[in-house]
């Protein structure tokens, strides 16, 4: 009796533990009106607002005790752009876990600390002092550190807190830290995002975007967020793309964006600090850092099943749909004229399969339809037409979801005729050619999941079997990724 007495009552400790207010929101507060007042300008990215920002987290991390990653806190980087080099600088502190197998694994808390900075109005300094986006995830994971330090003896894997740069320039930060392997990538086992975390009372609940990319994870939140007093108000099994979630999700890490939505003022000059719900960001830190400390001491932490497929094919080939419009003529090789300028346009299915960082092949399957002038009339033909191209990206392919990608094209195309007619069809469509084929060339840009294209398309045979007359194609086209 004495014994089940004292394991009910460690276990009513520890249920209690769990509800706890393990953050103090008046710390939470005093680094958000830091980071969003109007001293720092906004926290404009590789400006010197951002460098106050970075200096004054370095300190934080140094004072709560977070070990400095690899001897320092502070890991600059070069963002190159056209004829442009900015410098920013992620800031990473580390928790390391007890256990002496377990601790060579990681779970990343991140949070980025840049903003949108300022710009002149009429000789005003209009400032945009994020203090939603992002100092409350800032504040957070400054004191969520804190606590884990306080509380190292219950991690068995480590913890890496990393305050990002470039995120609002297009997830620049947390982009080179993955493609560079500042933190060894392989080894992390989830990723946190908190990035917009002040408006808990607003929005009634938090989102957990990604939360089914960890097996067991929809389960194992839900549970969590209950014991907390908490509403989790939207989850899913995909990778939120428009923030530092996403390279961590394209490397096939299971990967969570905490968020209280965009009910504040988001990406306005009223994004201030004396908006913020101070109780409810300590609310949910709380539960980010017991969340933590529980995947910490799991046996195992393993990405969804439908995550690791849909990862791997992402990083292996993207499949579209796309439509086309343009205009359309024919070239008379061996007449003194052209056809006269007609309508085309296409629609159908692109596969894109990447080859390295810097080339995709393309292949394309198509319906086509235009309409120009031939020597009897009105030409109108219905094509298969299947274009197969490379396309070169001038910078190489950005790993982030947000930052364009502006790319070269050129290949090779091949048409089959399904019917074609000629003014009143009294020139006999026997004259015809079932087949044919050119090159094409052009220019695109890629951004989040569009794909738009402006490609040139020239025959190198006639249609004609009895004149040289040769289609050509000039396309401007829309594409969207699945």
């Amino acid at each position: 009796m004495k014994n089940f007495s004292l394991l009910l009552l460690a276990g009513m400790l520890c249920f209690a533990n769990v509800g706890a207010q393990n953050v103090d929101s008046l710390m939470l507060k005093k680094h958000v009106y830091l980071l969003a007042s109007d001293s720092l300008m906004g926290r404009g990215f590789g400006m010197r607002g951002g460098r106050m920002a970075s200096e004054y987290i370095t300190r934080q991390f140094e004072s709560a005790g977070l070990k400095p990653w690899e001897g320092k806190y502070i890991h600059p980087f070069i963002k190159s752009g056209m004829m442009i080099k900015t410098e920013g600088a992620n800031i990473i502190g580390w928790v390391e876990g007890s256990d002496s197998l377990l601790k060579n694994e990681y779970i990343v808390l991140g949070a980025h600390y840049d903003h949108l900075g300022y710009k002149i109005v009429d000789s005003d300094t209009i400032v945009y002092n994020g203090a939603d986006d992002n100092a409350s995830g800032v504040a957070s994971i400054i004191e969520i550190g804190r606590w884990l330090v306080q509380n190292r003896d219950k991690l068995k894997r480590s913890v890496i807190l990393v305050a990002f740069d470039g995120e609002e320039a297009g997830l620049i930060g947390s982009s080179y830290m993955v493609k560079n392997n500042v933190i060894p990538i392989k080894q992390v086992k989830f990723m946190f995002s908190l990035d917009m975390v002040g408006m808990l009372g607003k929005y009634g609940g938090i989102d957990l975007v990604g939360n089914e990319t960890l097996s067991g994870g929809d389960e194992f939140f839900s549970q969590l967020a209950s014991m907390h007093d908490i509403i989790i108000k939207k989850t899913g099994g995909r990778i939120e793309p428009q923030t530092d979630t996403w390279p961590f999700g394209k490397a096939g890490v299971p990967s969570v964006h905490v968020f209280t939505s965009t009910v504040s003022p988001y990406h306005r000059p009223t994004d201030d600090a004396n908006r913020l719900d101070y109780m409810g960001m300590a609310k949910i830190a709380s539960f980010v850092s017991d969340a933590t400390v529980k995947l910490s001491n799991l046996e195992s932490l393993r990405p969804e099943n439908k995550f690791t497929k849909a990862t791997a094919d992402k990083n292996t080939f993207v499949t579209g749909i796309s439509f086309g419009a343009g205009r359309a003529f024919h070239l008379y090789d061996d007449e003194f004229y052209q056809s006269k300028v007609g309508f085309v346009f296409n629609i159908g299915l692109y596969t894109q399969f990447r080859l390295s960082r810097s080339i995709d092949l393309q292949v394309e399957a198509k319906y086509l339809n235009y309409s120009t002038t031939h020597s009897y009339g009105k030409f109108r033909t219905h094509d298969i037409f299947v274009p197969v191209s490379m396309l070169y990206y001038l910078n190489g392919r950005s790993d982030s979801h947000l930052s364009p990608n502006l790319f070269l094209i050129w290949g090779g195309n091949y048409s089959y005729r399904l019917s074609t007619k000629v003014g009143d069809g009294t020139y006999s469509s026997a004259n015809f050619k079932d087949h044919s084929y050119g090159l094409q060339f052009g220019l695109g840009f890629s951004i989040m999941n569009a794909n738009i294209q402006m490609v040139r398309y020239s025959a190198l045979s006639s249609i004609d079997r009895n004149v040289a007359a040769n289609p050509n194609y000039f396309i401007f086209s829309i594409g969207v990724n699945f």
